[in-house]
């Protein structure tokens, strides 16, 4: 779809259905997450119960040693967390590493995929840093339509991979795949010769299953996304790949120590229900705006959407290209311009803010039309009162009226 040339208002219908049919993963409710939080507390207690908890060690303990010497061990109190997010996530075995989401990424490709091996992914952009872990390997990078099953099961029997890397959250306007079953397609047709690794950020403690509980092989994640004080990520799969993956991080600088480990274990417990809320207040004052579509308070809006460009949020698409004029107005009104790493702890404040790349780079023409506010831990009173300022704004004002 793109901007030069084409009539506003089919292109404003274009984005609108789009945004209407893109798929949003299944969150749980709060009351499910109630559940997992309590799961998750119930595995850490039979895991390092009584005081234990308290444990925080650094170091490399040759017990827990990887290569030879005694070498590449890691303290005591990181391997119970892994123990603990492997038991609760039901895969054999997990390994924490730096780098947050890329860096959980990368060490799963090292893992799992030998350089130079084919891998596909979902003909859509992916994300910025995942191409580059790929290119750095050598890999030879095919892509495919997984909206289409037909295409996908084609590809896989005319020019099998190596590996298939999912994101587990949309990519771009109109996916619609269900992960799940697109997972079951390429095992009824590649059995265990393909890899299956999934990209689960953003999708962990909101989607009921993440990857490895659907039938990949692998699960990456961010911590730094759950809360996490530290740039943290895991990796989730196997024995064997995720002793890979100590081994080649077996040097002391590379190890997550104790108080590092348990700092992210503490705050993964309070995820789930924090997660639970945003996503009700994304529901409600989606709500809220579009009954009030047409009215001083919204103006300029044509539709709010509970979507999920990545990030689960609230799409704002506006009637005008107007969408740059609108975050400057945010950011004046309320709103922080710019981002630690969205829904880091340190992020507590409604964001407003451009659409993920993945998705702009995919539509041209969309970055003028929409925008998006992920209410992080505010509630949709919060949320509205600043959207009601910035689109009140007497500069954004006059800069729509002449759009």
């Amino acid at each position: 779809m793109r901007s030069e040339g084409s009539d506003p208002s089919r292109m404003l219908d274009g984005f609108r259905d789009q945004l209407a049919a893109t798929v949003v993963r299944e969150h749980v409710s709060l009351e499910d997450a109630i559940t997992l939080q309590h799961g998750l507390v119930d595995v850490a207690q039979q895991v390092m119960g009584s005081d234990e908890v308290f444990v925080e060690d650094y170091g490399q303990v040759r017990e827990l040693a990887t290569v030879g010497f005694g070498g590449g061990g890691r303290p005591r109190a990181t391997a119970r967390v892994e123990e603990v997010l492997a038991r609760f996530f039901e895969v054999e075995d997990a390994v924490l590493v730096h780098g947050a989401g890329t860096g959980s990424i990368r060490a799963m490709l090292n893992g799992l995929v030998t350089p130079g091996s084919r891998i596909l992914l979902h003909h859509a952009h992916p994300y910025k840093t995942t191409l580059p872990a790929m290119r750095h390997m050598g890999l030879d990078v095919d892509h495919v339509n997984l909206d289409d099953p037909s295409a996908l099961e084609r590809s896989l029997r005319d020019n099998p991979p190596d590996a298939v890397f999912f994101q587990h959250v949309p990519q771009q306007l109109g996916d619609r795949h269900d992960l799940e079953e697109t997972i079951s397609l390429v095992r009824s047709v590649r059995g265990a010769e393909t890899r299956l690794l999934v990209d689960d950020n953003y999708a962990v403690m909101r989607s009921p299953r993440i990857g490895v509980q659907l039938g990949a092989d692998a699960s990456a994640l961010s911590l730094f996304k759950l809360l996490s004080p530290h740039p943290i990520g895991a990796v989730l799969a196997d024995s064997e790949s995720v002793g890979r993956i100590r081994r080649d991080l077996s040097s002391a600088g590379c190890q997550i120590q104790g108080p590092q480990a348990m700092a992210a274990l503490r705050a993964l417990v309070f995820a789930p229900v924090a997660l639970a809320v945003q996503n009700r207040t994304v529901l409600a004052a989606t709500a809220a705006v579009n009954v009030g579509l047409g009215t001083d308070d919204y103006a300029y809006v044509a539709e709010a959407f509970a979507a999920q460009p990545g990030i689960r949020c609230m799409v704002l698409l506006f009637d005008r290209p107007v969408a740059e004029h609108f975050l400057r107005s945010a950011w004046r009104n309320g709103s922080p311009s710019q981002s630690v790493g969205e829904e880091a702890q340190f992020e507590f404040l409604p964001l407003f803010t451009y659409l993920t790349s993945t998705f702009l780079k995919a539509s041209p023409g969309l970055e003028q039309y929409a925008v998006r506010v992920n209410p992080m831990r505010g509630g949709p009173d919060t949320v509205l009162r600043v959207l009601r300022a910035t689109l009140a704004d007497p500069e954004f004002r006059a800069a729509a009226a002449s759009a």
